[in-house]
């Protein structure tokens, strides 16, 4: 994601999805609300939004095999999301229905592996805006996420580290027709995103060769530089690794991204 001039859009009332589709959202709040209480277990019960002019990096990394956190560090920390929202976006779709097996949507598959901006753009206006963030934070019992301040701007979603598992842990318990629809993308994510952007840092910089499906996210101006990676990596998706990192404004994207490269591969060591 490239700083995010997204115009101002008129935003629609959601609808209520398909009774089916509200049991799959209970079973998703079960393990979700078991996740939240793991990772916070392991430090504060309180989100802090990340000042602009501060320099933080959270980490998080799930064993999903041992069912246990093998790292955290300022794990409830807020940053604000850039493209990481996108899959909050699709997961919302595949929880509402729009999106199933039997009506898979490219656009929402290029906006996963391209971080397609303008196909956010979209979706994000289709689905309510704010309203997208509120139905998934609610539904995952999600603590720290918010939507942004500016209705129009999609990236300023503020998000934490241990929200992200939790994001991640739900997509992971969907059924896995559904569960495809967000991770084969997420597996096939481009070197060279939409906005022309290498966005092969962190995660598949700093382990290579290992089996990954990852979302990558990026943002600059409007009070600093955010540089983040995620997604499950591991055979059988064991492990979920997330870092987020914020810069004072100023800073090199390329500086915070390599920045993200080396906090993701002290983490390489606990991947065994």
């Amino acid at each position: 994601m490239s700083v995010h001039t997204a115009p101002t859009v008129q935003l629609k009332p959601h609808r209520r999805g398909p009774v089916s589709v509200l049991v799959t959202a209970v079973v998703v709040i079960a393990l979700a609300l078991g996740t939240a209480f793991l990772v916070r277990g392991a430090g504060s019960t309180s989100s802090t939004t990340v000042a602009a002019d501060a320099s933080e990096t959270s980490v998080l990394v799930y064993d999903r095999t041992q069912d246990r956190v093998l790292r955290a560090e300022g794990t409830d920390a807020r940053f604000r999301s850039a493209s990481l929202v996108k899959v909050i976006i699709a997961l919302d779709l595949v929880q509402r229905g729009k999106v199933t097996s039997d009506r898979p949507s490219p656009r929402v598959a290029r906006m996963l592996a391209a971080s397609d901006d303008v196909i956010a753009s979209a979706l994000w206006q289709s689905g309510g805006g704010p309203d997208i963030v509120h139905r998934v934070a609610q539904s995952l019992s999600l603590t720290a996420t918010e939507p942004p301040a500016d209705s129009s701007r999609w990236g300023d979603t503020l998000l934490s580290a241990s929200d992200m598992v939790t994001v991640y842990r739900a997509v992971l318990a969907l059924p896995a027709d559904q569960r495809r629809l967000i991770l084969d993308p997420l597996r096939a994510a481009e070197r060279v995103a939409a906005d022309g952007t290498d966005q092969f840092f962190g995660i598949p910089d700093a382990l290579p060769g290992v089996p990954r499906a990852i979302k990558q996210g990026w943002a600059a101006g409007r009070g600093g530089v955010d540089a983040h990676t995620s997604g499950v990596v591991g055979n059988g998706d064991r492990y979920i690794v997330v870092v987020l990192s914020h810069r004072p404004g100023g800073t090199p994207m390329q500086t915070a991204m390599a920045e993200v490269t080396v906090a993701t591969a002290a983490v390489k060591s606990l991947l065994s």
